[in-house]
């Protein structure tokens, strides 16, 4: 596992919560999800040719987590769905005017999203640990 990408990954989140917390609400989805991207290099590393495209890092980062069962299935059903979603909503967030709203219902969603991102970060920055103490 790449420590650089989870540390990236985390500096990314850590700007994600405080861009939310301070209504600025598309560099918190915008970072969110590029926290959730570098999580996923730094576990599948660097990517065979060029670079990883949006669709094909998350593909490989299943793949890579269920041959190696870094983690249950139970926590692998859903990834995918759950990276496309915030995905879509970070191209929302980035090329559209939509997230600017402000509405209870988007602020819970992008909350959301944050907190699963960082749910995953911590397990993969325990199984480094883990990894590094055997």
């Amino acid at each position: 596992m790449n420590s650089k990408y989870l540390k990236k990954a985390r500096l990314r989140l850590e700007v994600a919560k405080w861009s939310y917390s301070n209504g600025y609400l598309c560099s918190a989805v915008s970072n969110c999800y590029y926290a959730l991207f570098n999580a996923m290099q730094a576990v599948v590393g660097e990517p065979p040719k060029g670079s990883w495209t949006h669709g094909g890092l998350p593909k490989a980062f299943t793949r890579v987590v269920y041959e190696s069962r870094l983690f249950s299935l139970e926590i692998l059903k859903g990834f995918v769905d759950f990276t496309d979603e915030l995905y879509a909503l970070r191209k929302e967030a980035d090329y559209y005017d939509t997230i600017m709203s402000s509405s209870d219902e988007l602020k819970n969603e992008i909350a959301r999203y944050i907190s699963k991102v960082e749910d995953l970060l911590n397990l993969l920055e325990e199984s480094l640990h883990d990894v590094n103490e055997s």
